[in-house]
């Protein structure tokens, strides 16, 4: 016997916008005082909702850590998709997207880096509500190895990359403007240059019978 799964509610927009406080609450309060402190009771007193109106949206505790990692995920790809969009035209936009999307972060990171962090958390409390990060990972390396670039160069640069999202998220980040700049422009000229663009046949030349 298979397992069916929930049919997705359809909500008023007096629920739509009960959802949303919740989830807003939950946020906050995660930045301020960490997921193992959080509580549906909390969350219910945060929001100024009800219990009931909880349980409607969230079964549980672990299903609104769920959603709001899920909400998290969906702003990843939004970001990279947005900055890849730049250079769709390049034989590899992946890396290039990596980069303008780091310095777009670097300048202001709209607050996602705090909460990013908090939810790294759950690794400790709900580690199955982490899935959608393994997936976007799993999504980034797989574009990683169908590029043109050979993979060990393209891992090493984008994982550079990484590196420089995560002290700037935990504030480790010490370092000037100028020295960050250079060392980007050296990843993408020397880690993981542009592929050169092939050559296209000529119209007229046939091909041989």
């Amino acid at each position: 016997m298979t397992e069916t799964t929930d049919k997705p509610k359809v909500m008023s927009e007096r629920a739509l916008k009960t959802r949303a406080k919740i989830m807003d609450a939950t946020r906050a309060f995660i930045v301020r005082e960490g997921v193992g402190r959080l509580s549906i009771d909390k969350i219910v007193k945060e929001s100024g909702t009800s219990k009931g109106a909880f349980l409607y949206h969230f079964k549980n505790r672990k299903a609104l850590f769920c959603a709001l990692v899920e909400e998290y995920v969906d702003h990843l790809n939004e970001r990279m998709n947005a900055h890849m969009g730049k250079y769709q035209n390049s034989e590899e936009p992946l890396i290039l997207g990596y980069a303008s999307w780091y310095e777009e972060f670097d300048k202001d990171d709209g607050g996602y880096a705090v909460l990013g962090v908090a939810l790294l958390a759950l690794l400790l409390h709900e580690p199955d509500a982490l899935k959608p990060f393994h997936d976007w990972y799993a999504k980034v390396f797989k574009m990683v190895q169908d590029s043109p670039i050979k993979t060990p160069q393209l891992l090493t640069a984008i994982m550079a990359f990484e590196g420089f999202f995560f002290t700037r998220k935990m504030g480790f980040d010490s370092l000037d403007k100028e020295t960050k700049e250079a060392t980007w422009r050296y990843i993408i000229e020397q880690v993981a240059p542009q592929p050169k663009k092939k050559a296209s046949k000529s119209p007229d030349k046939k091909l041989p019978a």
